[in-house]
């Protein structure tokens, strides 16, 4: 397999009329560290909800109040991270 060189890597793309942004890589990486921080955002704010509901649950503060509602939101709430990773992953991975 023979490498081409830039000039005629070049050439080959003109030749074949494609055109060349250099907004392409730029705004990917910004949607791509965007989108994800934006992610990792909400993951760290889950693993705080969680470890403030170990240590309600430690000290019986559901068990005092008869329900546990928080649990249920917070578990809705981790399934919603997991769904919306699912879509990061499949569009900055797999396609």
């Amino acid at each position: 397999a023979a490498a081409l060189s830039n000039a005629e890597l070049i050439k080959l793309i003109e030749g074949a009329g494609l055109h060349v942004t250099h907004t392409g890589p730029i705004a990917f990486g910004g949607y791509f560290f965007g989108i994800t921080g934006f992610h990792g955002f909400h993951v760290f704010s889950g693993v705080i909800i969680n470890i403030i509901m170990y240590i309600k649950t430690k000290l019986g503060h559901f068990d005092q109040r008869g329900h546990y509602e928080m649990i249920e939101k917070a578990g809705l709430y981790w399934h919603f991270v997991d769904l919306v990773w699912v879509f990061v992953f499949l569009c900055f991975y797999l396609i």
